[in-house]
């Protein structure tokens, strides 16, 4: 194990491919924690973060050999991005979250930051088709972080009516970022 600490990370590559399972331990201690601190700091929950990058490393092992990988840590820090935008997405998406996520620390800045303004371009895109008082509604949720009855006093609404607006607000928005989301799968699967 001392030997493979030495290699470079295209070495290591390489003999991943080959099945070689040290050289996938020595992959995973070298970038499990700053891909977890990554995580973490977007979404801010330990388990979560934690098991995104188990998702990934488990990916990486399973199509080991189908999958081409020219460069591991800009490959590892995108797949971190798009797992925690996907997370992202099953939830709360907040100012902060889509500031953090422009953070992730990637090598690979230009493709990442076109791939960031496309995606945060198709967030706020469907939230200018959202009827004003449902993008009211959700924005007081999401981004200012107003509980339901805040915002059912702030609007004079029912609570429930609230979150009518919300549940509709969040199917709309999944509806109009899944397919960039679909894209972008297709190209960290293909890197």
């Amino acid at each position: 194990m001392d030997t493979l600490k030495e290699l470079s990370d295209y070495r290591l590559l390489i003999l991943l491919q080959e099945g070689n399972r040290l050289a996938f331990n020595q992959i995973y201690f070298r970038y499990w924690e700053k891909m977890y601190r990554s995580a973490f700091n977007v979404i801010q929950d330990q388990d979560e973060a934690k098991d995104i990058v188990q998702d990934i490393f488990f990916c990486l092992w399973r199509k080991r050999k189908t999958q081409k990988i020219e460069n591991l840590s800009p490959y590892l820090f995108q797949a971190v991005k798009f797992q925690v935008a996907k997370h992202l997405k099953k939830g709360r998406i907040t100012k902060q979250h889509e500031a953090q996520i422009a953070l992730l620390n990637t090598h690979n800045s230009t493709e990442d930051e076109i791939n960031y303004q496309e995606l945060s371009r198709r967030l706020h895109t469907t939230l200018d088709q959202l009827p004003i008082k449902r993008r009211e509604v959700f924005c007081l949720s999401r981004f200012e972080q107003l509980s339901n009855k805040e915002i059912a006093k702030k609007l004079n609404l029912s609570p429930r009516t609230v979150e009518w607006h919300i549940s509709n607000a969040l199917r709309q928005i999944r509806r109009g970022i899944s397919v960039f989301m679909l894209i972008l799968l297709n190209i960290l699967i293909s890197s």
